[in-house]
């Protein structure tokens, strides 16, 4: 019943964040509406592991494409956010300022149009159909059933998570990210779970946003530098003009790495209980 409960509160969340986005679209509409379509996502996840009858590709691929739709606008607000401190600082970097305020209307004015396009009653009407047949299975299972169920879920979630922190390498700043991603997944599996979890506490979920925020402070910047380099390549930026800042953004970028990695243990916190030990490597072998 819990999951069928998870349902109606996620269709009803995402319906509200998709008409508020088409009503206003607004940094803050967008990021609300992406943050509950990775919920959604999460959902369908959890629902096709617990083998869920019927199939869920066709919905799953329907939120992902519309999550991946926001990706560059995404990108460009943060990377705007991030210079923002740092243009009277190098002032020789004023195409790069240009280039993505342009970019940034390109990206509202098209994505702007394309989601007045975006429905939701279909994508209700499927999920309305997940929910009874959720209800029509709940025969009412003893609570320890459930629990133990939700500890073995996000256990395996878990256990992927510490497998790649395994291989994180700290000058590969997508070995950070590739653990980021499935740890994310790992929060969003614990908040859908928490009933069962009495162990994932407020504050737990809380430490665990804080953690993901300080991988994903790497991911920021090192997208940025990403971009600087293909529009260093593609002869849309000359390479003088960003050379300090790109210094700057280097440093940065290593400070975060570093402050990740003092952390980086606490992820054994965030081991399920009664979960098979599973201890991560030594802080040499990174």
């Amino acid at each position: 019943m819990h999951l069928a409960e998870s349902v109606c509160t996620s269709r009803g969340c995402y319906r509200k964040r998709l008409a508020r986005c088409q009503k206003k679209f607004s940094e803050k509409a967008v990021h609300d509406l992406r943050t509950e379509t990775r919920r959604m996502l999460a959902l369908l996840d959890l629902l096709e592991a617990l083998h869920f009858e019927g199939s869920l590709k066709k919905l799953r691929k329907t939120f992902k494409k519309r999550l991946d739709c926001f990706d560059d606008l995404r990108d460009t607000h943060v990377q705007l956010v991030l210079l923002k401190p740092m243009w009277a600082k190098f002032p020789e970097a004023t195409e790069l300022k240009k280039r993505l305020c342009k970019c940034e209307k390109r990206l509202v004015a098209e994505l702007s149009d394309e989601i007045q396009t975006m429905k939701s009653g279909k994508l209700n009407r499927r999920l309305r159909d997940i929910e009874k047949n959720l209800c029509k299975c709940a025969k009412n299972p003893p609570r320890e059933r459930g629990a133990a169920l939700a500890r073995m879920l996000l256990g395996g979630a878990f256990r992927r998570v510490v497998i790649l922190r395994r291989h994180i390498k700290r000058n590969n700043p997508a070995t950070i990210h590739k653990m980021r991603v499935a740890f994310k997944r790992l929060r969003y599996t614990a908040e859908l779970l928490q009933p069962f979890l009495p162990h994932f506490t407020p504050e737990r979920i809380t430490r665990m946003k804080e953690f993901q925020s300080a991988a994903g402070d790497i991911q920021d910047v090192a997208v940025l530098l990403a971009r600087l380099a293909k529009d260093v390549k593609d002869g849309e930026l000359k390479a003088e003009c960003i050379k300090n800042l790109r210094g700057e953004l280097l440093r940065q970028e290593r400070r975060a790495i570093d402050l990740f990695m003092e952390r980086i243990n606490e992820l054994m916190d965030f081991e399920p209980e009664q979960a098979v030990s599973f201890a991560p490597r030594p802080e040499g072998a990174v």
